[in-house]
């Protein structure tokens, strides 16, 4: 995961290491969309397998009318840029309907569950409580 922040230092070192991790079978994750200033520059410069939209974009969902078709359209020029989406930061059945319906792949946020220790979250795979998926590797 590569945080939108972090490509704006060191951009041809990060290109490089970045472009090598690529031919190395590595899946490149873009972290935090949308909490940048250089968003779409960076859509234009670098090649991401997924693209983690940021939680900024879920605050007011239900109250903001500009919200949903903001979302749709992130979701839907990462696909055409061939990239996975993740949404962050979801709390809400509404959210999880919206998100869903309009094709973000995997979402992630407290109404699934909050974080925890290490140890713990080891302990619900071995359980099988918790599964892990492949699908976004």
């Amino acid at each position: 995961e590569v945080t939108e922040s972090a490509l704006t230092d060191s951009e041809a070192r990060l290109s490089f290491a970045l472009g090598q991790l690529k031919k190395k079978g590595y899946s490149l994750w873009l972290d935090d969309f949308g909490s940048g200033y250089s968003s779409l520059n960076v859509l234009k410069d670098y090649e991401f397998d997924v693209m983690k939209i940021d939680l900024k974009f879920l605050v007011g969902f239900d109250e903001n009318e500009q919200a949903k078709p903001l979302i749709d359209s992130v979701i839907t020029m990462a696909k055409k840029l061939g990239m996975r989406t993740l949404c962050e930061g979801v709390e809400t059945r509404s959210q999880e309907t919206f998100l869903r319906e309009h094709g973000c792949e995997r979402l992630q946020g407290y109404l699934f569950g909050k974080a925890i220790p290490l140890e713990e979250f080891n302990q619900k795979i071995l359980d099988k409580t918790i599964v892990i998926s492949s699908h976004l590797l």
